[in-house]
Formats: structure tokens, sequence, C-alpha cells
């Protein structure tokens, strides 16, 4: 694929890797063969995050990039993460592509494959080591300029690794940043493929907080950070006023990073005349009136970080708009600021979330006392996900027919319709008057209804499991009409879904 596509000039490929089972031997095997065929292998000499590997597809200008991951699934998973020249993840007609040179290969066992001596011999392999972190980092560090903690409010953190590759890069990028205080779980450091001591290695999963919440409460912490095995998503938990620790969900801490940088920006006189927050659809809105108080518009994407880089990457190229990309997050804790790479960047973010409580705690204020004074200010913006197992050939036939269901029955509230249905594979929106809308998104298998109230519904296949994901959002004048309405929207989910179980 690289050599029919990219000029001889520009045949390398990067390639990373996690520390699951078999992701190094995996990422050299990619190495080998990719040498073996002309194609300049450039390697990750150990463990590293995914952003990294975005951005030494730019960095060295290659043609395409490989990172060996399975990200935050079971044990036994592992997969293969395509990247194109941009650093962005390969999007559908790409991938076709690829899949079809892939059914292209003969005989599997005589794909001819070098040694590594022989291809480090040949030039062919190069390796990546510590010049390539102070390289990133050096990156990283330009999020400092102007916000190091003053020693009086340097916050108390607390970070684990969740068994990950996160260990190699977050404590340095935080100590560069100015933060001190930082305790890293060091049970959960170990590079552990079986995920021993971690229940889940999931930072969504408030069951992923077990041993950080312990060694929080032993410090004192201001912050719980955790990041996912290949560091490109980070889960947030802060300490109360009474002394407990609050769960944030990723909509949430994705509206208050944008009000802690964009304020920051605003300040430094460096926000742009048309800046552009980008997420997904099945993002709360809560970031998006965050946004606007800034003056930023928003872009909404289909779910999947690649959108988000494949915006940037259109929109860098220059068009007619001439808008900047100020800020890029998904529902689901991935986070970017600087576009140096084109995916979700949990370093980034991680830097980002301790400035953002460096702040609070300079004026007094507790992570969940700052979440309540926006929720005052913009509304009481509620999120909640739900997932619905559908394992088998059989299980795949229902999801099936439910998503088609749906798309003839909208999910009505009681007797409370949608006030617009937006159908994503068929590129339309259709008001309850019946008007038909046209929606400017690539066709995916995605629902969204929504309400008079402002609440809605979004149903979608997940990508990668054998699950059907439903998320709710509602925004209320209080906290506790908020949690009713979401309530609301579940028992209606729920009890439309029961006869496919």
């Amino acid at each position: 694929y690289v050599r029919e596509h990219a000029a001889k000039e520009n045949w390398r490929i990067a390639i990373g890797y996690d520390g699951r089972y078999n992701s190094a031997r995996f990422a050299e095997e990619v190495a080998c063969v990719a040498a073996a065929e002309g194609v300049t292998a450039i390697l990750y000499e150990a463990p590293r995050p995914t952003p990294m590997l975005s951005y030494a597809v730019r960095a060295h200008a290659c043609a395409a990039g490989v990172m060996i991951t399975a990200s935050h699934n079971p044990p036994a998973y592992n997969g293969y993460k395509v990247y194109d020249a941009t650093g962005c993840q390969v999007l559908s007609e790409a991938a076709a592509e690829i899949e079809a040179a892939i059914r292209a290969v003969g005989e599997l066992l005589a794909v001819p494959v070098l040694t590594r001596a022989a291809a480090l011999e040949a030039g062919r392999l190069i390796l990546l080591g510590e010049e390539m972190d102070e390289r990133y980092l050096r990156e990283v560090h330009a999020l400092a300029k102007g916000r190091r903690p003053h020693p009086e409010h340097d916050p108390v953190i607390v970070y684990t690794p969740l068994h990950g590759v996160g260990g190699s890069m977050v404590p340095s990028a935080l100590l560069q940043a100015g933060f001190a205080a930082v305790h890293v779980v060091e049970q959960e450091a170990v590079l552990d493929p079986a995920f021993t001591h971690v229940d889940s290695p999931n930072p969504e999963d408030r069951s992923a907080y077990r041993g950080a919440l312990k060694r929080a409460q032993e410090v004192g912490a201001d912050l719980i950070m955790a990041t996912d095995p290949d560091t490109d998503r980070v889960g947030v938990m802060a300490r109360a006023s009474d002394g407990s620790y609050d769960f944030f969900s990723g909509n949430e801490i994705g509206g208050m990073l944008l009000d802690s940088y964009l304020s920051h920006v605003e300040k430094q006189g460096a926000l742009p005349a048309r800046g552009v927050v980008v997420c997904t659809h099945v993002t709360s809105d809560f970031g998006e009136a965050i946004a606007r108080a800034y003056s930023c518009r928003t872009v909404r994407t289909l779910t999947g970080f690649k959108y988000i880089g494949a915006w940037i990457n259109e929109h860098e190229r220059g068009g007619a708009q001439k808008e900047t990309f100020v800020f890029g997050y998904e529902e689901s804790v991935g986070y970017l600021a600087l576009p140096f790479v084109r995916d979700k960047d949990a370093v980034q973010a991680s830097v980002l979330i301790a400035q953002m409580m460096a702040d609070a705690k300079r004026v007094g204020e507790t992570l969940p006392e700052r979440r309540a004074r926006l929720f005052a200010l913009y509304g009481f913006y509620r999120d909640r996900l739900l997932g619905f197992q559908f394992d088998g050939m059989s299980g795949a036939q229902r999801m099936q027919t439910l998503m088609s269901e749906l798309r003839e029955h909208p999910l009505a509230i009681g007797e409370e319709v949608p006030d617009a249905t937006e159908d994503t594979l068929r590129g339309t929106r259709t008001r309850a008057s019946g008007a038909v809308e046209t929606v400017e998104l690539p066709k995916a298998d995605v629902l969204k209804f929504s309400y008079q109230d402002g609440a809605w519904v979004a149903v979608r296949p997940s990508g990668t499991e054998p699950k059907l994901k439903v998320y709710l959002g509602v925004c209320k004048s209080s906290e506790e009409t908020a949690t009713a309405r979401l309530d609301e929207l579940e028992k209606a989910v729920r009890e439309r879904l029961k006869a496919y179980f």
C-alpha cells in the first residue's frame, strides 16, 4: 500500500507498541516485513504512548504508521492501528484499500521478511530512543508557557498508568510543567499485560481507581489521574471539600478543560478570531456552551478521534473559512490541545488537567466546586452511557434488527415523541413536522433522537465490541431535575430494548 501510494523518498513507516502480550514481537515483525519490501521502518525501542506514534509519523515524514495496541481491552486482546502520513488514523477509504492489499497477499508463509540484524545492516530499520522522547516532551512543554504553578498552589497529584505505558512519559511531562508533588501508584506503574493489580484498565470505569484512591487518601491528594494502557485517554477523580473523592465524566472534564484552557489562551492574547472546538456528535452540549462563551464555534464529527484529526488536516491545508483548531475532545476521556499530534493525547491532557487543578487551588476551589460553579453558570449538564451486550452472530443480527426498528419507529419517552431524529446512515435529520434536512457527516450506523427540552438519546453499535452503546444527555436548571430526566430517558431505553434480550 505504501509503495503504491507514496513517493519513493517517503517509503517510511513509523511503528510503536504498548506493553501487551506480544506487542514488541508484533511490532518488530511489522518492521522486518516492511524492511524486506524496501520500506524503511522507524521503530520505537521501548513501549510508548499511542500519541507518540502519531508524532513519529509527522516528525520523520513517514508515509504511514502502525501502533500495536488494544487500548483498554481485556488482556487477551491485541490490535493493529494504522495511521496516514499526517499522523491521523486512516479513514474508511484508505482502510478499504489497505484491506484489499491484505487480501491480495498470497501464501502468508511466503511473505519476505528480514531478520532484525539484516534490517539494521541494510539501513532499513531505525530505532527511536531517548532523543525522540525529549523531542516529544519539548512539544508538550509549550503548554506550560505562562502557566507554571506557584509553589503555594502546587496541587498534590496521584497518578496511575494502570499497568500501561503512561509511566514512561506522564510523570516527566508533569515535572517539566512545574508540578513537583506527583505520587505514582508504584504497583500499577509496572508494565503488566495481565493488569494484575487493577480491577479495570479503563479510566472511564470507577473501579479502575481503587489503588489510586488508597494512595490519594494516604497523601491527601487534590487530584487523581489515570491513563489507559496506551496513554491516549485520561480519567479524573478529585477531592471534594468534605475529603471524599468525586468521579468526573469525559464530558465534564472536556467542558471544564475548555473553560480553563481557553481562558488562559485568551489572557495570552492568542485566541484566534475564528477558533473552532471539535468534538463528536455523541459528546454532550456542555462544552459547546463554554466554547460559545469564548466566541468559538463547535464542529461535531462522527465518533472516533480520527474524524477530529481529519478536520484538523482539512483546515490546516487552508480553506475558504480560515478557521483555526483550538481544542478537540471525545466523551470517552480523549483530549487534544496542541495538534503536533493528530490523535488524542493523554500526556498533553494530564498537564492541562493539572493546570486546571492549580488554577482552582489558587482561588480556593476544589474541582467538584469548580464543576458546580460552571453548571450554575451554563446549566446542569448530565450525561450517561449505557452498554448492551449482543454476543455472537445471533447478537449481531438482533442488533441490526433493533437499529432498523428504531429507524422506522423513533424512541418515545412515554408519550413524548422526538422533536428531531438524526440518522447518520441515511444522512437525514427528520423533524416532528415531517420536514427533512441533510446531515453533513460521513455515513455511519448512528441514530440520535432529540426532544423539545434539549434532552437527547444517541444509539450506535460499538466499533470494537459486540455491544450497543446508548448515550443520554440532558441540561436542566438543577442537578435534581437533570438526574430525574436522565433516569426517565434510561427507563424508556431499557423498556424499548427489553424485547431483544
